[in-house]
């Protein structure tokens, strides 16, 4: 073999070499940015869902304190007239716009599971918001114990998202307690919180 033969074939071989290595450098990037944008989607519908939750129970609250939906007045929206149902309807799009936006991206790039946990997740927010509403009817004590059990239900759902988000990233220890019963270091839990 001529040198000039041997010295093009060598540098067929690196430029190949260096094709396949661009090729698979541009796909482990495109993994990565997309991995990291459904990572993104859960953390914004976890926290869109708890902003959402607050809400719900700051309308509830206020909803309790007064004779009903239209005379609901100043604290909630921070004016002096009685609340339309359209600009109550605004306040919460606000964060609905976050979660709904998350929870299209996880349809679109998530897998079966976190689609299931992600759709589970917005049929227990929309329960809290029920009850919140007090579209269930009941008197004050049911609608509590309601919202109590709804909340409880969201935050089930939101743990189980949050796995899943972490088993899918495969971010730190996946066996983790997100429900913890203390805050600061592995002390001795305090025996007069409850066991989640």
């Amino acid at each position: 073999m001529s040198p000039t033969l041997a010295a093009l074939l060598g540098s067929a071989i690196t430029a190949s070499a260096m094709l396949v290595l661009v090729a698979l450098r541009g796909r482990l990037r495109r993994r990565q940015r997309e991995r990291a944008e459904l990572r993104r989607a859960y953390v914004l519908m976890l926290s869109g869902a708890l902003r959402l939750a607050h809400k719900a129970e700051a309308l509830r609250q206020t909803a309790y304190c007064g004779p009903g939906l239209r005379e609901l007045s100043g604290p909630l929206l921070g004016g002096q007239k009685p609340l339309d149902p359209m600009v109550l309807h605004d306040w919460l799009a606000r964060d609905m716009v976050t979660v709904e936006t998350a929870w299209s991206e996880i349809w679109t790039t998530g897998d079966q599971d976190g689609i299931a946990l992600a759709n589970g997740l917005m049929t227990a927010f929309h329960a809290v918001r029920d009850a919140a509403a007090g579209i269930g009817g009941g008197d004050a004590v049911d609608v509590g114990d309601e919202i109590l059990i709804a909340t409880s239900r969201l935050g089930e759902a939101r743990r189980q998202l949050a796995l899943h988000a972490r088993r899918v990233a495969k971010l730190g220890p996946r066996d983790v307690d997100l429900f913890t019963n203390y805050e600061h270091g592995p002390t001795a839990p305090d025996p007069a919180l409850p066991v989640a």
